[in-house]
């Protein structure tokens, strides 16, 4: 019954060890995606106030209509 302990003992901890490497895996995926969205979340609102600077420099768009749309961006 002795060699049936050890067999289990491993196998529990071979089965902790690849949860573990799953847990930290999972973490670190999730700081890099974090950081990323982080760090370029803020480019979508620059870009839609550059599109419409652009336009206003066109004369597609008026002072007024520039800083209406500008508030609601």
């Amino acid at each position: 019954m002795h060699w049936f302990d050890e067999c289990a003992s491993f196998q529990g901890g071979g089965m902790m060890m690849i949860g573990m490497f799953l847990f930290w895996g999972a973490l670190i995926f999730l700081g890099f995606y974090l950081l990323k969205n982080y760090i370029n979340g803020n480019s979508g609102s620059s870009r839609h106030m550059n599109i419409l600077k652009e336009r206003l420099a066109k004369g597609e768009i008026s002072e007024e209509e520039y800083d209406r749309l500008k508030e609601k961006l």
